[in-house]
């Protein structure tokens, strides 16, 4: 399987941050890019766990990011979760992500607040609308 062979390390993740991905076709928005705020936004819809106290602004970026690099990675792969011939595989890529994630969160936020501080004020605020 292809993903046994893709390591998401550092630098990866901070890649799926930095660059822009064309959305998938089958999404029916094949000309947008699909951004980090915008899967968080359209995908996750965290602003609404945010807004009720579920969780931190930070919590939600962090999760946000576990959930991001392995769909970019699909996505730039061609493939759908279910498409994965090894599930195994897709959930051991998963579970490293996740770790990478944990161990360099401080990086990765940063990275966040670089890049997407408009978003991240955003989510601090009562504000309803994001652009």
């Amino acid at each position: 399987m292809i993903l046994e062979g893709i390591v998401g390390d550092t630098e990866f993740v901070l890649n799926t941050l930095h660059n822009r991905w064309e959305r998938d076709p089958r999404d029916g928005k094949a000309l947008d890019c699909l951004h980090f705020d915008e899967f968080c936004m359209e995908r996750l819809e965290i602003k609404n766990g945010i807004n009720m106290g579920l969780f931190s602004v930070e919590s939600a970026l962090k999760a946000s990011l576990k959930q991001y690099v392995p769909y970019v990675t699909l996505y730039v792969l061609g493939l759908r979760a279910a498409e994965v011939e090894a599930p195994q595989s897709l959930e051991d890529f998963k579970e490293s992500i996740s770790k990478n994630v944990d161990d360099n969160w401080p990086v990765y936020f940063k990275r966040i607040e670089r890049e997407y501080g408009r978003f991240v004020v955003f989510l601090s605020s009562d504000a309803k609308f994001y652009n």
